[in-house]
């Protein structure tokens, strides 16, 4: 069974998620979203809405992702290890196996941070700050507690793959951009570049629930136009990519969401150097700097992290924002025929952080 717009509203009686009333009645609205997977908005007048997804590529792998997303919202509800995430993430209603169907709550309100930075045109530190603390909520969950968890044995326990691109021929792609095949080239030159990322894998830690795929659009706002900040609450959504991993990676993923909205902001002429052009940023890395500060203490204060290890998850961390941003690359050059000067911007900045992190830490982050 595919699910289309004709025939949502029918899967989700047949599952007891709705009342035939519901329908007769008028009191839906379907909204398909699609995006890698075929995604429904299902709008209720009169009861909770329900955001229903499905795989459109039937393999082995996406199959298992979202598997491991269902289990990341059952857990919450079924497992007193994992109940102080319950607030954390979507609500769980339904997982089909059979046909790769996922459905939980709807936050029709909800706003996405990169479409609520932009909407401000500014960075409050009190997102910052919720950012930090949301992130600790999953990280603090005990290790041994997730280590001999039954629903977690099917979680790969995987290294980031973009640590190793450099590593990779492009012509063993079966889909590779000409742009991405330019940015493996450019790494392949640079030596330090692959020796950063090869120290990075081989550091890399199995003993925290990552989310593994964090970025602004999976942090939605459930109450976006509050004017109390404190009161703005966070959830974090599609953890398809969820695993047993670094929690360096997700903080450093947070760490490069604020310097790469920077430097995909910056208006490049053609044939300027990205130094010249940086006071061109509308949304330069001074004004997200508070906001960074804000994510970075709080995250700190509430994992208990202080002198010697804190500035070791620190280090890591930023090193971590330097690989994600080189993903960050691969994925604006999806469908791209060459590398644009602000992708080209992003990797020279990723290479600098990844061979000085403690000025990074000092000059870009300004901790």
């Amino acid at each position: 069974m595919i699910l289309s717009l004709q025939n949502v509203a029918h899967y989700l009686l047949e599952c007891g998620l709705l009342r035939p009333e519901a329908v007769v009645d008028g009191d839906l609205t379907i909204v398909e979203t699609p995006r890698r997977n075929l995604n429904f908005k299902v709008i209720r007048k009169k009861g909770p809405g329900f955001f229903v997804k499905q795989i459109q590529i039937w393999n082995p792998q996406v199959s298992a992702e979202l598997q491991r997303e269902a289990v990341c919202y059952w857990l919450p509800q079924h497992d007193r290890v994992f109940a102080s995430l319950a607030d954390l993430v979507p609500k769980y209603a339904h997982y089909d196996p059979a046909r790769c169907i996922l459905i939980t709550e709807l936050f029709p309100d909800g706003e996405n941070v990169s479409d609520y930075h932009r909407r401000l045109g500014k960075f409050p530190t009190e997102l910052g700050a919720a950012l930090g603390r949301r992130l600790a909520d999953y990280h603090r969950l005990d290790g041994d507690d997730l280590q001999n968890n039954k629903h977690l044995a099917s979680f790969p326990r995987a290294v980031p793959w973009i640590l190793s691109i450099h590593q990779q021929n492009p012509s063993q792609f079966t889909d590779i951009s000409l742009g991405n095949t330019q940015m493996i080239g450019v790494m392949q030159q640079y030596p330090d570049f692959q020796r950063n990322l090869d120290d990075l894998r081989s550091q890399w830690q199995k003993n925290r629930l990552i989310h593994g795929d964090i970025k602004w659009d999976n942090c939605l706002i459930e109450t976006p136009n509050t004017t109390d900040g404190q009161a703005l609450k966070l959830r974090i959504v599609d953890w398809e990519l969820a695993d047993l991993g670094d929690a360096g990676w997700d903080v450093g993923a947070i760490f490069q969401a604020y310097l790469s909205f920077w430097i995909l902001s910056i208006n490049m002429p053609a044939g300027v150097p990205p130094s010249q052009s940086l006071h061109l940023a509308q949304y330069p890395v001074e004004a997200m700097q508070p906001a960074i500060r804000a994510f970075w203490e709080i995250y700190r204060d509430r994992m208990e992290l202080s002198g010697p290890a804190a500035k070791t998850c620190l280090e890591r961390s930023v090193k971590y924002a330097a690989a994600r941003m080189i993903q960050t690359v691969y994925e604006c050059m999806h469908r791209s025929p060459q590398l644009t000067t602000n992708a080209l911007c992003l990797l020279q900045v990723s290479m600098n952080i990844l061979q000085q992190p403690r000025e990074a830490i000092r000059d870009l982050l300004a901790l």
